[in-house]
């Protein structure tokens, strides 16, 4: 095909469904399309993020050339790299899907100062960031408010993917290799048609019980999704258009799960600074001990306390645990241990496959009462009481915690006493000047 060649440059967007700026380029004329291996993004990645993102990069490559289209893969920073490009394959314009973490944000208007020829797209959420407002114009600070607000607005309206991407009529460079790279935990299956699969799976067999299946500490009841939401693989209109209009508490449940991730790429655009400081400032008063044994002990799930060790030794070698189990574990570290919020977010974020920027630093102030959503402080989870609850046969602690024998209660020489551990951690809220 003649005409000037578009450019659609693929970051965590790693699919050709609803794709808006693909679907652009299409319309435009002939497409090629890039991911650049940016060392800024892949150079601190833990191994098994970078080999989860490396796999998708794989994936989508095939999903190009079942179109008909090719997809280049560079590596550099990509202010560098997409003008050399573009001149290499005489590119009228580079189209993108928006970013709203604090570093995409710099690392695109570094990009678009050095290439001006870059129009961006929404389509990494349903609601993209900025879009859910009250009536006076206002964001939201309070989940039920905005979840309102969004759940009102247009059904979401997924684009379909090209039926042919066309081909530059002069030949292109070498396409370039996708490095193989080692994972210390086993990947699901990459790609958008897993992706989709996994979707179409929840949505038919699951998704009606998930109100009631959803905090299941082994996670049997959650949707599994999260992993290709966050790499792109899976577009949330998608997702949402799956279950918009099935009823029953549990697809609209589930519902919720996706406007609450909106909801936190909203407050973190708006709020980059959360990424290291509490949302309400009062939190930056309070004294963190430094406790590394405690830390470590959580760390490697060597705590005594059962449902938080099953949690960080599953995390550690699967990559993935429970909404459930997160919030167990991450609330044992921050108030029952009164360690530093951010020393767990860290460790959440190499771990997780589907360690999303906003949502991982949002749950995780949400967890520890940092004033995310208005939770109130003094919410503290019992380990032993949710683990009855949530695993009540205790085969999910006795997979991951076998000297427990399946039993909830804390085991000789755990760290803390929970109760105690809860009773020190509101006297010194009580504290905070």
């Amino acid at each position: 095909m003649s005409g000037p060649v578009q450019l659609v440059w693929h970051r965590g967007d790693l699919r050709t469904h609803d794709h808006a700026a693909l679907v652009a380029a299409v319309a435009a004329g002939s497409t090629v399309g890039v991911v650049i291996l940016d060392p800024n993004v892949l150079g601190p990645a833990s191994p098994r993020r970078r080999a989860w993102f490396l796999e998708n990069v794989r994936a989508l490559r095939v999903s190009y050339e079942a179109l008909g289209g090719t997809l280049l893969v560079r590596t550099g920073e990509p202010w560098l790299v997409l003008p050399v490009l573009c001149a290499q394959l005489r590119a009228q314009r580079v189209r993108a899907l928006r970013s709203h973490t604090p570093y995409g944000r710099v690392r695109d208007q570094r990009t678009a100062a050095a290439l001006a020829r870059i129009t961006w797209h929404d389509g990494l959420y349903l609601r993209a960031p900025g879009h859910v407002r009250a009536r006076s114009g206002n964001p939201f600070t309070v989940f039920g408010a905005f979840f309102r607000v969004w759940r009102d607005g247009p059904a979401p309206e997924p684009l379909e993917p090209p039926s042919h991407i066309p081909a530059p009529a002069h030949a292109l460079a070498e396409c370039g290799e996708i490095p193989t790279a080692p994972s210390d935990v086993p990947l699901p299956p990459a790609g958008e048609a897993a992706a989709l699969a996994a979707l179409r799976e929840f949505a038919e067999r699951r998704a009606l019980a998930y109100a009631d299946t959803r905090d299941r500490l082994d996670g049997a009841g959650g949707a599994r999704l999260s992993y290709y939401l966050n790499i792109g693989a899976l577009s949330a209109a998608t997702a949402a258009d799956a279950l918009w209009h099935r009823p029953g508490t549990g697809p609209q449940k589930w519902l919720a799960e996706l406007a609450w991730r909106d909801f936190l790429a909203d407050l973190l655009e708006r709020h980059p600074e959360l990424i290291g400081r509490a949302f309400q400032p009062r939190w930056e008063r309070f004294h963190w001990r430094a406790a590394e044994p405690d830390f470590v002990a959580w760390r490697d799930g060597r705590t005594g306390i059962p449902a938080v060790d099953a949690a960080m030794r599953q995390l550690r070698a699967t990559g993935w645990i429970s909404n459930r189990a997160r919030m167990l574990a991450a609330q044992f570290l921050s108030k029952h241990l009164r360690i530093d919020w951010r020393r767990g977010e860290r460790v959440f974020y190499e771990w997780l496959l589907d360690a999303d920027r906003a949502s991982n630093t949002g749950n995780w102030q949400w967890a520890a009462g940092l004033g995310i959503d208005n939770v109130p402080y003094f919410r503290v989870f019992n380990p032993v009481a949710q683990a009855e609850q949530h695993d009540p046969d205790g085969t999910w602690l006795q997979r991951w915690v076998p000297e427990c024998n399946g039993d909830p209660r804390p085991l000789p020489g755990a760290i803390v006493n929970p109760a105690q551990a809860r009773r020190d951690y509101l006297a010194a809220v009580e504290a905070l000047p």
